[in-house]
């Protein structure tokens, strides 16, 4: 149906749901990659684990403002998920190294950051601790605070729970007292 149209569907947001990765790629290349800003992409069976290394590279991945991936995504690397300002999605693992490449993207090129990135594996609570210093520690979870470089009224929050880091600009109004707020070019 979308060959025959013989054109590209112009539309701000595309929903779909598949378990393949193919099933994705069959839709996905005939929508408009520069009018598409929010891409939601599901599965049936949001515990199943796709492999995405083609969807990544298609432009409408690219051109997205807004990503949400309700499934384990395989071969999905954090360069490939760093120019969406929001992004909810899930991982297999994560390196402190990603994670703190991602700290230090949101805090020099971003105005706003709106993440939610499930790790199903992250054991890595000591290292994140040796990297970016104490946590503040509030019901459960765990909080650190970077400055967000030309910004004295924001700061970058990033806080796990669980399994779950969680990306978000808040007021530095906002920040618990006790909390350390770190320059954004620190470690």
């Amino acid at each position: 149906m979308f060959k025959t149209l013989n054109r590209k569907i112009k539309t701000k947001v595309l929903s779909m749901k598949t378990d393949t990765q193919s099933g994705f790629m069959s839709i996905l290349p005939f929508f408009d990659s520069e009018t598409l800003t929010n891409l939601y992409l599901y599965s049936m069976d949001n515990e199943v684990q796709i492999g995405i290394d083609e969807i990544v590279k298609t432009e409408q991945w690219k051109n997205a403002k807004r990503i949400n991936c309700d499934f384990y995504a395989l071969n999905m690397t954090v360069e490939d998920i760093c120019h969406v300002s929001e992004f909810y999605g899930k991982m297999l693992h994560i390196s402190t190294r990603d994670l703190d490449f991602l700290k230090k993207t949101f805090t020099t090129s971003f105005k706003s950051v709106s993440w939610e990135l499930h790790i199903r594996n992250f054991n890595r609570n000591e290292e994140i601790s040796n990297l970016w210093g104490p946590a503040f520690i509030r019901e459960s979870s765990r909080h650190w605070y970077f400055r967000i470089k030309d910004s004295n009224e924001e700061c970058l929050k990033l806080k796990l729970r669980s399994n779950t880091f969680n990306f978000k600009f808040i007021k530095l109004n906002d920040v618990p007292n006790r909390a350390i707020v770190h320059n954004y070019n620190e470690n």
